[in-house]
């Protein structure tokens, strides 16, 4: 059983840490407090007692790095471990990804869009511990409270146990025990103007709430454009634009709208074929404030 785990101290602690992990779990697992939690205090007060005696501690992890020799092993079960979650260390939230479409003048412009989405959050029945006065907190007999269990050459985690060294006996009826539940999210997102067909907006801390108190993912929109009047490629707006055929064989200019609401009066030689007219630094504005242009096709009809 690894007794920095039980503390939630890391192997480098020091002293003055050591103590102060074993009040915060002392005041919350005491029998006085939680006679449920009678067993669980127990490994606290053992893992106290030989990891604040300095020779004790030493000839513990001296035992602990010669158990822990068998490097390859270790490292594969580490990196299995983190592929299934298996974790007693603070785990980081995962990132969620969404998809949400816009039309080009509101990518131009920005724009405010509501939202909905689910996220994992920490169970509010038993505060993301996944246990509750009701539990049972008992050694896994599997792996001998140690988390791993020997495959061959390797150590895996336990499957008894999810690679915690306990079992919870009835744990929390509303996450069973995983500590997160679904919450289903509503958030007003702001699209920054000149947002690109396909990025990515980031929002942070607004994925799933972490493992054993861990970092909370962030959310990420990715931003698809979608056509209407304008068609966006790149920078450059395309659009195309139906006139009568008389009034363009005779008009020696046209009138267009851009993307901002501006008229714009753009000359025009007479022609019964379809005409493009490219005009400069009209198009789509990036984020950066780099600018395409706007190219409109006269039909004739």
């Amino acid at each position: 059983m690894d007794l920095y785990r039980i503390l939630g101290v890391g192997r480098n602690a020091t002293p003055e840490e050591i103590k102060k992990a074993f009040r915060e779990k002392a005041r919350k697992y005491h029998p006085d407090i939680n006679p449920d939690y009678q067993e669980l205090f127990k490994q606290i007060t053992h893992a106290y007692d030989i990891l604040i005696d300095p020779e004790k501690r030493k000839k513990y992890d001296k035992t602990l790095h010669s158990f822990e020799k068998r490097d390859f092993g270790k490292i594969f079960g580490d990196l299995l471990a983190d592929f299934l979650g298996f974790h007693s260390r603070p785990v980081k939230g995962e990132d969620i990804k969404i998809k949400i479409d816009i039309p080009v003048e509101e990518g131009f412009s920005g724009t405010v869009k509501d939202i909905f989405y689910r996220r994992k959050i920490r169970c509010p029945t038993c505060t993301g511990k996944g246990i509750t006065k009701d539990s049972r907190i008992k050694e896994c007999k599997k792996c001998s409270g140690e988390g791993r269990v020997k495959k061959a050459f390797i150590e895996i985690p336990c499957f008894e146990c999810f690679g915690r060294g306990v079992k919870i006996i009835n744990p929390c009826p509303l996450c069973k025990g995983s500590g997160r539940v679904w919450k289903q999210e509503r958030k007003k997102i702001q699209i920054p103007a000149g947002v690109l067909n396909k990025q990515t907006v980031v929002l942070e801390k607004a994925g799933n709430e972490g493992i054993n108190g861990g970092e909370t993912g962030d959310l990420l929109i990715k931003v698809s454009i979608k056509n209407g009047r304008y068609r966006l490629k790149k920078l450059d707006l395309f659009s195309n634009l139906y006139i009568d055929k008389k009034y363009l064989s005779e008009a020696g200019y046209i009138s267009i709208t851009d993307i901002e609401g501006n008229v714009l009066r753009i000359p025009v030689e007479p022609s019964d074929k379809p005409v493009k007219i490219r005009i400069k630094n009209k198009g789509y504005r990036s984020i950066s404030g780099k600018r395409g242009d706007l190219i409109v096709k006269l039909i004739p009809v």
